[in-house]
C-alpha cells in the first residue's frame, strides 16, 4: 500500500517520546506511515527507507549538507526546535538552531510561540513565508484531557516516595557530561559560538551556572536537615554529567533518578524546584507549585522559567513557603493562574487544539510522495546498513554504551508506544492502536 511516511527522530528519549508518540499516532489515525525512534533513524534514510518528511529538532549550518541531500532525493523537511522556549535573545537562538543554509532545504517551520515565530522572521526574513505557529506536542501531553497516561506512574511514585519535593536542574554548561571538557572550545569548533560577543556571554553564563549550581546544592542540604519533605528526587539535565550529582548526593539522602518522564515525577511531587528550566513550564502547565533557584534575580540569565515560577534565592525562603502552599489551596492556584498568563506567545498550545493535529493539517499542504514499503525493502535497507557499518556501530556503542548518546537515548521498546497510545484510545485521544514493528534497537514503524 501506498502512503506519506513521516520520520520523528528524537533526539532526548524522555523529554521528546510521549509528545512524539501522540504525533505519530495521529497520524496514523490520518494514514500516514510512522518511523519513530532515535537519531540512528538518519542512518537508515540513507540506506534506503523510503522518501518522506522528516521533521528535525533544529536545524543549524552544520546540518545543511545533510538536509540538501534529503531535498535531493525526495524527501521533504520541517523543523520542530525542542528548545524554542527558553533562549536569551533571537539572534542568539537563530544562530545556533536555525541556519539559513539549512533553511534553503527545510519545508516548514514550525514554531512553538508567536515568540519564536517572531524572532525567525526577524532574523531568517527571507523564509519567513515558511513559518507556522503550531505548538509543540511536548506540550500537548500536559493537557487534562492527554495527561492521562501518566497516571500509574504517578501513582507508583507517591507510593515509593510519599510527599517528596522534585527537583530539576539545568547546568549543562558547568556541568557537562564530559568531565574536564572546555564547553567554549567544543562549541567554537562545533560553529555554535562565531562572534567575540557570543564567546564572551557563554563565559559569563558558565561562571554564573557554576554559582548557581553551588547555591542549589548548599539550599537542598539545608531543605534535607530542614525535614520539610519526605524526600528529596534530584533529576539531573540530559546533557549533564549525572555521575556527578550522585556522588555528592549520596551523604545526603537525596535520590537522583533520570529514569521515565520528568512531567510524571512532577505530577506525583508535591512541589517543583528549578533553576531556570524548561521543567518549571512544564510543571506550570500540570498545575504544580513550582519555585525558581533565583539567588542573582538581577543577572542576565533569569529566564521565562523564572518569571512564571515562585522565586526563592535560599533554603529559607524555600521552608518559609512550602506549609504556606500546603495549607492554602487558593494560593497555589493564583500562583498557577499567574504563571501561565505570563507565558504570553511562548506556547502556542497551552489550551486545546493540540499541537499535533496543527501540524498534521499544516504537513497536509507539504507535497509528499506517496510510496510502498515492503518487508522486502525495510530488511533491505537494514541487511545494507548492517553490512556497511556493523563494524563501527559495535565500536561506537561499545565507546558510548553508558555514554552521552545512550544517556539521552537509551533503546526503544514497542510496549512503551503501545501502553501510552492504549491509554490515549480509552480516553478518546487517539482513534485506533496502530500495528507497531520493531525495526532496530532505537527505531518501530507505525502504520
Amino acid at each position: 500500500m501506498k502512503r506519506r511516511t513521516l520520520y520523528l527522530p528524537i533526539e532526548t528519549k524522555y523529554r521528546e517520546l510521549l509528545g512524539k508518540t501522540l504525533l505519530a499516532a495521529r497520524a496514523v489515525d490520518r494514514g500516514w506511515r510512522v518511523f519513530l525512534g532515535g537519531i540512528e533513524m538518519h542512518e537508515y534514510i540513507a540506506d534506503g527507507l523510503p522518501p518522506g518528511l522528516v521533521i528535525e529538532n533544529n536545524i543549524p549550518d552544520t546540518k545543511a549538507t545533510r538536509l540538501a541531500g534529503l531535498r535531493n532525493h525526495g524527501y521533504r523537511v520541517a523543523d520542530l526546535c525542542e528548545e524554542s522556549i527558553i533562549y536569551p535573545d533571537g539572534e542568539d537562538y537563530c544562530a545556533r538552531k536555525v541556519g539559513p543554509r539549512s533553511l534553503e532545504a527545510t519545508d516548514v517551520i514550525l514554531a512553538t510561540g508567536a515568540r519564536a515565530e517572531r524572532d525567525i522572521r526577524t532574523h531568517r526574513g527571507a523564509s519567513a513565508e515558511k513559518l507556522v505557529v503550531t505548538g509543540n506536542p511536548r506540550f500537548d501531553t500536559l493537557m487534562p484531557h492527554v495527561r492521562a497516561v501518566y497516571d500509574d506512574d504517578v501513582r507508583i511514585l507517591r507510593e515509593r516516595y510519599g510527599r517528596f519535593l522534585q527537583v530539576n536542574t539545568n547546568f549543562s554548561a558547568a556541568n557537562p557530561y564530559k568531565t574536564g571538557v572546555d564547553v567554549v572550545t567544543a562549541l567554537r569548533r562545533a560553529g555554535k559560538l562565531v562572534t567575540p560577543a557570543q564567546v564572551d556571554r557563554k563565559r559569563r553564563q558558565i561562571a554564573y551556572k557554576a554559582r548557581h549550581m553551588k547555591g542549589l546544592q548548599t539550599l537542598l542540604i539545608e531543605v534535607v536537615r530542614a525535614g520539610v519533605f519526605d524526600r528529596i528526587v534530584l533529576r539531573p539535565h540530559p546533557s549533564e554529567n549525572h555521575d556527578a550529582w550522585r556522588t555528592w548526593a549520596f551523604p545526603f539522602d537525596i535520590d537522583v533518578q533520570y529514569e521515565g518522564s520528568a512531567n510524571a515525577w512532577m505530577l506525583a511531587a508535591e512541589m517543583v524546584l528549578h533553576p531556570g528550566c524548561t521543567t518549571g513550564i512544564e510543571a506550570l502547565l500540570l498545575d504544580r507549585p513550582v519555585m525558581s533557584f533565583v539567588p542573582e534575580p538581577d543577572v542576565e540569565f533569569v529566564n521565562q522559567a523564572d518569571v512564571i515560577s515562585a522565586n526563592v534565592a535560599n533554603a529559607a525562603e524555600l521552608i518559609a513557603l512550602a506549609p504556606t502552599w500546603r495549607a492554602e489551596e487558593d494560593r497555589v492556584q493564583a500562583h498557577v493562574a499567574a504563571g501561565r498568563s505570563a507565558l504570553g506567545g511562548f506556547i502556542d498550545n497551552v489550551e486545546p487544539p493540540l499541537a499535533a493535529d496543527r501540524i498534521l493539517d499544516v504537513l497536509d499542504g507539504v507535497d509528499v510522495p506517496e510510496v510502498g514499503t515492503s518487508w522486502y525493502t525495510l530488511k533491505r535497507a537494514c541487511a545494507k546498513m548492517d553490512v556497511r557499518t556493523r563494524a563501527s556501530r559495535r565500536a561506537a556503542l561499545r565507546r558510548t554504551r553508558g555514554g552521552y548518546r545512550l544517556q539521552k537515548f537509551p533503546g526503544l521498546a514497542a510496549d512503551e508506544v503501545r501502553a501510552p497510545v492504549a491509554r490515549w484510545i480509552d480516553v478518546g485521544v487517539v482513534e485506533k492502536m496502530p500495528e507497531i514493528s520493531v525495526i532496530d534497537r532505537a527505531l518501530v514503524r507505525l502504520q
